[in-house]
C-alpha cells in the first residue's frame, strides 16, 4: 500500500521529512501531533523509529477491545503553520505513549499486588485481635469473679467485725463480773501497809495491839487469817503489807471507820509503826480495803490525777474509788481510766 503524503492526526499534509512512521497500519504522524520535539525525535534510534506504532494500532492488539475512538490528538488542531511549539522538555519516550487504559491496567496491577502483599498482614492483625479480645475477656471474668469473692470476704469481714465488737463487750462484762466477785470475796478483808519486817513478829498480836489503839478491840476469835502478802514490785523497798481477814464485813468495816476516826482526831500523831508496839524509827502505817490488783492499779492512778488536777479527796468504800474536788463539788465514781481521762 502506498503511503499517505497527510497527517493521520491532523489530516494536514507533510512538509518535512521528519515525521513518524507506523510499522502497522503504515500511516505516518507529524512530531508536533505527538507531542514531540525536532531533538526528541533526533535522539531516537534507527530501532525505535523502524519499530514503531501508533497509539491506534497498540490499542488494538491490548486487552480490552478496540480503542480506536481514543484520539491520538484532537482532530480539530489547528493548521500546523499557526501552531506555536512548546520549548519545556518533554518526558522521554518510556512515558510518552501511555494511554488511560494503559494506566488503569498498572493501577489495576499494582493493586493487586498490594493486597496479595497486605492480605497476610491483615490476616496476622486480625488474629492477633481476635487473641488479644479473647484475653481481655478472660480477665475480665478473672476481674468479675475476684470482684465477687471481694464483696463476699469484705461481708464476712463485716460480720466478723460486728461479732468481735459483740463478744469484746461480753468479754468486758464477764471481766467487770468476775473482777466484782472477786472484790466481795475480799469484803471481810483488811489491808494494812508499811508495817515494819521483824522474824519473830507475832502478826496477831500487832493486829489486836492496833485495835486497842483505834478502839476497835479484836479477840482471837474474830481474827480468821492474818499473814503477810507477797509484793507486786519484788524490787520494791517498801515491808509486804499484813493482810487480816476477820469474821464478817461488818466487823472489818467498823475496825476502817476505827481507824479512819483516830487519823481524824489525831492529825498530829496519825497511825505509826510505835503504836503496833514496834520499836525503832517511826513510821506511818495505813489501814485500807484489801483490793484486787486491778483496783489497786486504778487507786494510784486516781490519785495521781487527784494530785495533777488539785482533787482534795479520794477514797475507797466497799471496793469504789470515789474522787472529790473540794467539800462542795459532786463525788465522781472512777470505774475505769476512761473516767479519769476525761476529767478536767
Amino acid at each position: 500500500m502506498e503511503i499517505a503524503d497527510k497527517c493521520a492526526a491532523c489530516l494536514n499534509e507533510l512538509i518535512d521529512s521528519s515525521a513518524m512512521h507506523c510499522t502497522c497500519c503504515k500511516e505516518q504522524y507529524h512530531l508536533l501531533c505527538l507531542n514531540l520535539s525536532q531533538n526528541e525525535y533526533n535522539a531516537f534510534t534507527d530501532d525505535f523509529i523502524t519499530k514503531w506504532t501508533c497509539d491506534t494500532c497498540r490499542s488494538k492488539g491490548r486487552k480490552g477491545g478496540d480503542k480506536t475512538n481514543t484520539p491520538v490528538r484532537g482532530v480539530s488542531s489547528p493548521q500546523l503553520e499557526f501552531v506555536t511549539q512548546r520549548t519545556k522538555p518533554r518526558p522521554g519516550p518510556s512515558v510518552l505513549f501511555l494511554t488511560a487504559s494503559d494506566i488503569r491496567e498498572i493501577i489495576r496491577d499494582e493493586l493487586n499486588f498490594f493486597k496479595q502483599q497486605i492480605n497476610p498482614q491483615l490476616v496476622e492483625v486480625a488474629n492477633a485481635v481476635s487473641t488479644l479480645q479473647a484475653t481481655i475477656s478472660f480477665f475480665n471474668s478473672e476481674l468479675e469473679a475476684m470482684k465477687a469473692s471481694q464483696a463476699a470476704q469484705a461481708s464476712k469481714l463485716q460480720n466478723m467485725q460486728e461479732e468481735n465488737t459483740s463478744l469484746r463487750s461480753a468479754v468486758q462484762s464477764l471481766s467487770a463480773r468476775l473482777e466484782q466477785m472477786d472484790q466481795n470475796s475480799r469484803s471481810a478483808n483488811i489491808e494494812i501497809q508499811c508495817v515494819p519486817e521483824h522474824k519473830q513478829e507475832n502478826l496477831v498480836n500487832m493486829v489486836q495491839q492496833l485495835g486497842k489503839v483505834i478502839k476497835c478491840p479484836v479477840s482471837d476469835t474474830h481474827i480468821q487469817y492474818c499473814t503477810r502478802l507477797a509484793k507486786m514490785n519484788s524490787s520494791s523497798s517498801r515491808p509486804r503489807s499484813i493482810l487480816l481477814k476477820l469474821s464478817s464485813p461488818r466487823l472489818r468495816d467498823d475496825f476502817l471507820a476505827a481507824a479512819s476516826k483516830f487519823n481524824k482526831n489525831n492529825p498530829d500523831d496519825k497511825l505509826k509503826s510505835s503504836h503496833l508496839g514496834i520499836g525503832g524509827d517511826k513510821k506511818a502505817v495505813f489501814v485500807g480495803e484489801h483490793l484486787t490488783p486491778a483496783l489497786k492499779s486504778l487507786h494510784a492512778a486516781a490519785r495521781t490525777k487527784a494530785k495533777e488536777l488539785k482533787y482534795k479527796f479520794v477514797w475507797i468504800r466497799d471496793g469504789r474509788i470515789f474522787m472529790r474536788k473540794n467539800e462542795e463539788s459532786n463525788f465522781i465514781h472512777v470505774k475505769n481510766l476512761d473516767v479519769l481521762h476525761n476529767l478536767s
